[in-house]
């Protein structure tokens, strides 16, 4: 029998890492399909990544919060929302296909996956389909000898986006892509510019 939940898409990577620049981009060229909805989590209270994100069918913004601590509720909230909209349409009527959660650059997508995963609502009509970190190959390496928040964002990762990759020298590059292979060797790894 087929799955019929609502898939979700969890975008990570650290500050500055380019994930709304590259969520943009797949918007327009229909990477993730039709009839998706963004929800975006900017933990400062005043948001801008939500002006820059255009093609979705819908968006939420959640801010003044991380969605993985301080802005749990507000996310379990907006996700419940958007699963009883779906619920209450004919059968027969176009139905949301998607979600993509593109978090702040302070989340740890493991305890957002944790968090749907244990709401006994939500983990009857949300399946976390695939979880992308951005990574910024220009700084990277050196936010991954610093920050563990970095590292466990690589951890949780399903698929890992090299962002920034025309700006960065080839040895490097290469250093980043070992690095990565050994934090989470079972990650998809691809470059955007």
């Amino acid at each position: 029998m087929a799955d019929t939940r609502l898939r979700l898409t969890i975008l990570g990577g650290y500050l500055g890492s380019g994930k709304t620049t590259w969520l943009r981009h797949q918007l327009h060229v229909g990477g993730f399909g039709p009839r998706v909805h963004v929800v975006v989590n900017e933990a400062a209270e005043t948001p801008v990544d939500d002006a820059l994100l255009v093609g979705a069918e819908g968006m939420t913004l959640l801010s003044g919060g991380c969605c993985c601590c301080a802005g749990r509720d507000d996310l379990i909230a907006a996700l419940r929302a958007l699963c009883d909209a779906r619920s209450r349409l004919a059968a027969d009527a176009p139905r949301l296909e998607r979600i993509i959660l593109e978090t702040s650059g302070l989340a740890d997508p493991g305890a957002i996956v944790a968090a749907i995963q244990t709401d006994p609502v939500l983990i009857n009509h949300i399946v976390v389909d695939e979880t992308i970190v951005a990574v910024d190959a220009l700084h990277a390496l050196a936010q991954l000898a610093t920050e563990p928040l970095g590292r466990r964002q690589i951890g949780a990762a399903d698929r890992l986006v090299l962002t920034k990759t025309d700006a960065c020298d080839p040895a490097a590059l290469d250093a980043l892509r070992a690095t990565l292979a050994t934090l989470n060797g079972h990650a998809a790894l691809s470059a955007a510019v």
